[in-house]
């Protein structure tokens, strides 16, 4: 059992590379994702132990969770204290699914289980725990359960709230409980600073319905926002039209066109003293400028269409805030190196940009979650990074960003 998880561990990221999970299971009918929680946090790095409660035992064999982890469920405690050698020990906790009994009993210090002594050993040692509810929609909203919810918040557990549909409290999506396990583990460095982030594409309209756009999914724009927010900065995204949704906490503000992007930019900019401004968005180089109203017929055979060159946005952004930390991301096409290092820099120096994340997009394209970058400095020395996850990639700009700002501050 092992030796398959050796041959996944990794495979995805090394966002939990070292880090000792513990993954707590109680009796919920959505215990059936759980298996899928334990290989995701494993492909992302993660040593998984499991804790299971008696009736979790029962809806899941123990046998399942030993083959996704490797590693043999607790379910009786053996006397060799296993509760403190690994929960106090361990670098996170993850409770999925979370009744309502076992959140009730963890709020009252009840622990008469293998699954509730874990808590409690791991509250006492302030080791960072996330719930993840699942159950009937009436035992949700009981104010008994939301007070016994509300005192352990008091605590410091976080809380992924459930899906709220068909009367029930329902376990959300698995990606999602990886991505916020992540995000507990990752570094509280950022608490205090502001981050402005652009994502996604933008959309210029040739009339009410039809418009030209680029392909950019939001990905970068969606970790890197995610990344900074979970380090404890205050984040600003100024997002194109994507079908990603940006962390809860985040401040979303949406638009359309490039020009509405670029006076949404300066809005926060000026408004706000924003320490690192990420430019991660792809936005359009030209508007149109004959956009008709209503619809085009069909019947004509022929439309002309007149593009405008469009502000460059970041290039605007040391002047509206001459003190943040601007970085920039550099798209080509079919380049070699040393040609997209030398138009990464020039475009550095174009803009007074600190950081330049240049990549060729016809490599790995957009809407991908691994990429290759090469993160250039303004003397021209660079690093080159991946193929990498996104979330790692951004972590790294992060670092870099941060290194700078510290540097600016002395």
């Amino acid at each position: 059992m092992s030796e398959d998880v050796e041959a996944i561990r990794g495979s995805l990221s090394g966002l939990l590379k070292g880090k000792r999970i513990v993954l707590v299971v109680t009796g919920s009918v959505s215990i059936y994702r759980i298996p899928d929680v334990a290989r995701g946090l494993i492909r992302h790095g993660a040593f998984v132990e499991v804790f299971m409660s008696r009736t979790a035992s029962r809806l899941l064999n123990p046998l399942i969770m030993h083959w996704a982890t490797g590693v043999k469920p607790l379910v009786e405690l053996s006397g060799y204290t296993e509760h403190v050698s690994l929960c106090a020990n361990s670098d996170a906790i993850v409770v999925a699914p979370a009744t309502a009994n076992l959140i009730g009993k963890v709020a009252s210090g009840v622990s008469d289980s293998p699954a509730s002594l874990c808590l409690t050993v791991a509250i006492g040692a302030g080791k960072p725990i996330l719930m993840v509810p699942a159950m009937n929609i009436n035992m949700w909203v009981n104010p008994i359960v939301r007070s016994n919810v509300e005192k352990l918040r008091n605590l410091g557990v976080k809380f992924l709230e459930p899906i709220i549909e068909e009367g029930k409290a329902k376990i959300p999506p698995t990606d999602e409980i990886i991505e916020s396990t992540i995000d507990l583990t990752s570094p509280r460095n950022m608490s205090g600073l502001r981050v402005l982030v652009t994502s996604g594409p933008t959309r210029e309209y040739i009339d009410d319905v039809k418009y030209v756009t680029t392909p950019s999914s939001g990905l970068t724009g969606y970790y890197i926002a995610r990344e900074a927010a979970a380090r404890g900065a205050e984040v600003y995204v100024v997002s194109g039209p994507v079908n990603v949704k940006y962390p809860n906490g985040v401040n979303v503000i949406n638009v359309n066109g490039v020009v509405d992007m670029r006076n949404a930019v300066v809005e926060v900019l000026k408004s706000r003293r924003i320490h690192i401004a990420v430019f991660a968005a792809a936005p359009l180089d030209f508007y149109v400028g004959n956009r008709v109203s209503g619809k085009l017929s069909s019947d004509v055979d022929k439309v002309e269409v007149t593009l405008i060159k469009a502000p460059k946005i970041i290039n605007e952004a040391k002047a509206a805030s001459p003190s943040t930390i601007i970085v920039g991301y550099k798209a080509e096409v079919n380049v070699n190196e040393d040609e997209l290092l030398k138009r990464a820099l020039r475009r550095m120096s174009e803009g007074s940009w600190d950081i330049v994340a240049a990549h060729d997009v016809s490599k790995l394209g957009f809407g991908t979650m691994n990429d290759v970058y090469y993160v250039v400095n303004r003397d021209g020395s660079y690093v080159k990074i991946g193929p990498a996850h996104k979330r790692e990639l951004a972590r790294i700009i992060l670092d870099k960003a941060l290194s700078m700002l510290k540097l600016n501050e002395k």
